[in-house]
């Protein structure tokens, strides 16, 4: 079975700056789906999440019977618990990592509703993490019986399976935002509703829709300005 000590870790050093964003600038974010995002490093951890935790709640449905299957042996249900608690470990390092991108994207684009979006991954993550701790427990466990363990395994994967698949939907959306601040992925309507979301000033506000708007289709001036709207609100 897996040692998880060292995912915290991962989380604890992404969330320094997730932290500092979200005291600056924090607002509610609304997951979008994942079969949306962008091929960037954080949609692909998002996709790779999503994928993960849906292997996961397999492998929980897999071991759910030898909890009360008469016909299996205690080595079988041990298996079974065995499997269900890798599962759910391999979420929560995979949970892990979609969160230490999201806190990577939302830092790059600077924008609230990715830095509420990283801090809701870091969440579902630290979840995704405590139901593994639970299946490793009940796997390893010398008291209970080898078909209980397989019980209690199955059900700390399935919530370790939800909670991956939160993570990956708070990554999406931080995925999605990083991606509007890009002259490849540029939605005009977008990119303003995160200039009038802001904290920022209204002056500033309307000096960022008007760069905007003088960019107009051309790249390189997009490109320009977009890193203008990035760092003014960073």
């Amino acid at each position: 079975m897996r040692k998880l000590w060292w995912i915290p870790v991962i989380l604890a050093l992404s969330a320094a700056g997730g932290w500092y964003w979200q005291q600056q600038h924090g607002r509610a974010a609304e997951p979008v789906a994942v079969a949306t995002v962008p091929p960037t490093p954080t949609g692909e951890a998002a996709q790779l999440a999503e994928e993960t935790a849906a292997t996961t709640a397999e492998a929980a449905d897999a071991a759910a019977p030898a909890a009360v299957d008469p016909a299996l042996d205690e080595a079988e249900a041990q298996a079974a618990a065995d499997a269900a608690a890798d599962a759910a470990a391999d979420a929560a390092a995979i949970a892990a990592d979609a969160a230490a991108e999201a806190v990577r994207a939302s830092g790059d684009s600077g924008v609230a509703l990715a830095s509420e979006a990283a801090r809701q991954a870091e969440a579902a993550a630290e979840a995704a993490i405590a139901a593994a701790d639970r299946a490793a427990a009940a796997a390893g466990s010398a008291v209970a019986a080898a078909p209980e363990a397989a019980g209690e395994a199955a059900s700390a994967a399935r919530d370790a399976a939800a909670a991956t698949a939160e993570t990956a939907g708070a990554a999406a959306t931080a995925a999605r935002i990083e991606a509007l601040l890009t002259p490849e992925g540029f939605d005009r309507a977008e990119v303003e509703r995160i200039i009038d979301d802001s904290a920022l000033p209204a002056p500033q506000k309307a000096t960022l829709r008007r760069l905007i708007e003088t960019a107009g289709d051309n790249p390189q001036l997009l490109r320009a300005a977009l890193e203008q709207v990035k760092a003014v609100m960073n």
